[in-house]
């Protein structure tokens, strides 16, 4: 990695506030031109760098980025995981649809995943997804197991209006 694009991602790891915001805000700015250095980023040893990275590539993602986006999903550090499975789910930001089985990575991070704010995430982003029974049975099994109430007001929610998803789509057809 060049040296310029080496600072770039240790200023996102900066102890200040406005230096990392503005290292985050110059990748973001150069867009697809900067894909390269986020990409090499994702993989960075420092968890606050691969963090930023995975959420540049919530906007910036095109096919070069989904196996970096799946294994960000495994990632040691739930900061990373959780702007993962944000960024494999929200799909509105992407200039295009990853090519990747969204549902099934977003159900392995519902169910297993160690941290509740990751599994909270999760939720909320299966909710937004076209249906898939796959995600009713996840979501399903979550509630009844489940014990921490923003996972459980999350997973209601998701279930709730994938269910009126379902229902409108076969009323339509």
């Amino acid at each position: 990695m060049i040296p310029d694009a080496e600072n770039r991602l240790l200023a996102l790891d900066a102890a200040s506030w406005p230096i990392r915001h503005q290292a985050f805000n110059g990748l973001f700015a150069q867009g697809s031109a900067s894909l390269e250095t986020v990409i090499a980023g994702a993989k960075h040893p420092r968890p606050r760098v691969r963090a930023a990275c995975i959420a540049l590539l919530d906007h910036l993602a095109d096919e070069r980025c989904d196996e970096p986006l799946l294994a960000a999903v495994r990632d040691p550090s739930p900061l990373v995981r959780r702007h993962a499975v944000h960024a494999i789910g929200c799909q509105r930001c992407k200039p295009r649809p990853l090519g990747i089985d969204i549902v099934g990575a977003l159900i392995e991070r519902v169910t297993d995943d160690p941290s509740p704010r990751v599994r909270r995430v999760a939720a909320h982003q299966l909710g937004l997804q076209p249906y898939d029974r796959r995600a009713v049975e996840a979501l399903e099994q979550v509630l009844a197991t489940a014990r921490d109430p923003g996972l459980l007001s999350r997973g209601r929610h998701a279930l709730a209006t994938l269910r009126a998803a379902n229902a409108s789509r076969q009323a339509a057809g």
